[in-house]
């Protein structure tokens, strides 16, 4: 029976745990959907909006989301696994989840490439990780990510690629321009850029990381004082007149003194022998 019922609550947690999943990364995807077709398309701000990644504050909402409902869902568990179960699979989702943006941009920088030279998807991923490959020795989402990273502004044709060089020089100069610093060379402009697009990352991880432990334990907590108030027994409130004093001294009675003590009522085993008058002796 006890074997019956661990399926049964295991069932119920996997089915809240995809239910929560797919919730969350419906929420990051609609994010992301706002980020690209609104937010930074944007004139002139919206590529500098993109550099800081500013959408990418709603991860605040999403883990929380996340934690909140891990937290309520691992008291479905029984209590010897509730903490490490949802410990291994928060470190699993989060950066799941969290990546979800750097692919989205991947694949959508891939469809550019083979829009604006009429290929194949597949043709087009070929193209990219060779140019990638030549730039950084990397391929795939991994090469796309460290490139973005050290240069935010990506080419989308092969003449792009061919001449990437020559952008990265013309994106360096004119942000170079723009700071209007004569002391400011282009190598120090892409140390910046690279540093600090990736100090950016780190503090949106860090961010999506610690929302997601707060809040699993806030639900913990929730759920936990929701069970113990279902749990005790509801008892109505004791009436006025039947609650006993509270720090009050009893008060000892006091004798009265004006009134005489009656005499002692004799033992019955005892004989009281009734006094005559002396008169009645004598006669």
């Amino acid at each position: 029976m006890r074997f019956l019922q661990l399926v049964f609550r295991l069932l119920i947690y996997i089915f809240v745990i995809c239910s929560l999943v797919f919730f969350t990364v419906s929420l990051k995807l609609i994010a992301n959907l706002i980020g690209e077709e609104l937010i930074y398309n944007i004139l002139i701000i919206g590529e500098f909006i993109a550099i800081f990644q500013v959408v990418e504050f709603a991860n605040i909402i999403i883990f929380a989301v996340l934690g909140m409902g891990f937290g309520v869902a691992s008291v479905i568990l029984p209590k010897i696994c509730q903490l490490k179960t949802s410990a291994v699979l928060l470190i699993i989702i989060v950066p799941l989840i969290f990546s979800i943006t750097p692919i989205l941009k991947y694949n959508t920088w891939v469809k550019e490439i083979a829009d604006n030279e009429k290929l194949t998807y597949q043709q087009a991923q070929d193209l990219s990780n060779s140019f990638l490959k030549s730039r950084i020795n990397l391929e795939g989402f991994l090469g796309f990510y460290s490139y973005s990273a050290q240069f935010p502004v990506l080419p989308r044709t092969k003449k792009e690629m061919v001449l990437a060089v020559k952008l990265e020089k013309k994106v360096r100069y004119e942000l170079t321009s723009l700071t209007k610093d004569p002391n400011l060379s282009q190598q120090k402009v892409s140390i910046f850029l690279a540093y600090g697009n990736w100090a950016i990352r780190f503090f949106y991880f860090s961010l999506s990381v610690f929302t997601t432990i707060a809040h699993f334990h806030i639900g913990r907590q929730t759920i936990e004082k929701q069970l113990i108030k279902a749990r005790t027994p509801m008892f109505p409130p004791i009436p006025h007149r039947h609650q006993m004093p509270q720090n009050k001294t009893v008060r000892q009675p006091v004798p009265q003194r004006g009134k005489p003590k009656a005499p002692p009522i004799p033992h019955r085993s005892q004989s009281v022998k009734p006094e005559l008058p002396r008169g009645k002796l004598n006669k």
